[in-house]
């Protein structure tokens, strides 16, 4: 953001406008990104007009950027068990909170049905698929607000990051690391190694 209120962070997030979140990115090219915005309009990442939209929406200055080099939260990957969400889903009382709200690049459904699972993976590699893709689990993931926003409707429901942070000391999932870089597909196994 060209005005932004905290020059030290100067992105853009749901954090300044939830409604954010109901964007919607589909790939066109390697060099393209159409965006669905919630009033149904469509814009090139590439066109100025989607810059007009969001600062006409929210109200700030803002430039679209392409990030030439590394940009992550924390660490390159971050992973999260299906299970663990379920549990979450159960200590706040919101049924069917989804996965997406979380922003995980790897969601994984244990075969112990257990969750936390990937908390003990810390320090540990695993190896996904069979093209030789490894990763190290090197953190737990530290949240702030941003889940608390419902990735479909962008309503705000504290209680998410009030539970993260009382029962689970702040954290919810793991970051990782890549080892070896390869190909992951969906439905790929995982396995510590």
């Amino acid at each position: 953001m060209d005005d932004a209120p905290n020059p030290s962070f100067p992105w853009m997030t749901a954090r300044q406008g939830s409604e954010m979140l109901l964007n919607k990115p589909k790939f066109i090219s390697e060099t393209d990104i159409e965006v669905t915005c919630p009033d149904g309009s469509k814009y090139s990442i590439l066109d100025r007009a989607l810059e007009e939209q969001i600062e006409n929406k929210f109200g700030y200055q803002i430039s679209l950027k392409h990030a030439e080099g590394e940009c992550q939260d924390s660490k390159p990957v971050s992973i999260l068990g299906l299970q663990t969400v379920t549990k979450l889903g159960e200590e706040t009382g919101i049924e069917m909170l989804a996965p997406e709200r979380f922003r995980a690049n790897i969601y994984v459904n244990w075969k112990s049905g257990e969750p936390f699972v990937e908390d003990a993976f810390l320090r540990r590699d695993l190896k996904l698929g069979d093209r030789g893709t490894r990763l190290r689990i090197v953190k737990k993931d530290s949240r702030c607000v941003i889940p608390t926003l419902d990735p479909f409707s962008s309503v705000p429901n504290p209680l998410v990051f009030e539970t993260i942070k009382t029962r689970h000391g702040g954290c919810f999932g793991v970051y990782a690391e890549v080892i070896s870089p390869g190909i992951v597909e969906p439905g790929d196994e995982i396995y510590l190694v």
